[in-house]
Order: C-alpha cells, then sequence, then structure tokens
C-alpha cells in the first residue's frame, strides 16, 4: 500500500528513468555469463589443432554450456547468481566430458 502511495507520487519520468537502469544492471549481470566460456580450450596432452579434437571440444562445449544453463534454471537463486557461477561450471563440465572422450587433462601447477 504505502509503496503504490509513493509510485504514485514520483513522476512518470523517474519510474521510467528507474525501470531504465534496472535493466541495464540486468543485462550488465548477465553479459559475463553470455561471453564467459565461448573460446575456452582446456589444458590437454596433444595436438589442439587437429579436426577430432576440434569436434569433441566444440562437442564438449556445446553440450556443457546447455548442461549448466539447463542447472541454473532449475531455480530462482541458481538463475541469479549464474552469470558469476556459470562460467566456471561449464568449464569444469568441458574438462570432464574432453576427459572422458580419452583426453588426458594437463595439472594445473599450484
Amino acid at each position: 500500500m504505502i509503496c503504490l502511495a509513493l509510485a504514485q507520487l514520483l513522476a512518470a519520468s523517474t519510474i521510467k528513468g528507474m525501470q531504465s537502469f534496472r535493466a541495464g544492471l540486468v543485462v550488465l549481470a548477465l553479459l559475463p555469463g553470455v561471453t564467459g566460456c565461448a573460446e575456452y580450450d582446456p589444458r590437454v596432452q596433444g595436438d589442439h589443432t587437429t579436426e577430432q579434437y576440434q569436434a569433441d571440444l566444440e562437442k564438449c562445449r556445446t553440450t556443457s554450456s546447455e548442461a549448466v544453463r539447463l542447472k541454473n534454471a532449475a531455480t530462482p537463486g541458481r538463475w541469479i547468481i549464474s552469470p558469476i557461477t556459470g562460467p566456471p561450471a561449464v568449464r569444469a563440465a568441458i574438462r570432464k566430458c574432453m576427459a572422458a572422450k580419452g583426453y588426458v587433462l594437463e595439472t594445473v601447477p599450484g
């Protein structure tokens, strides 16, 4: 009730400005998730230029991205934080997929 009264007191231009600002924030929040995994190439042993490797990598990218997207869309809480948690989850899924195809993952020093 109070929110409705406050909204009526605000000028229409102020409300439109707030809506535009909110839309901008949503776009900025989703941008890292959209661009985060497109060119990920996991550290695996072997030649990364062969057609077979490229085909396997593309298949793993596609299936991993879709699997993580569906998992994140399952609940509102996961969806909200997916721009943060999505890219690392997709990269992990790509590594797991490539290992399942027989590629040997290199260990990361550290």
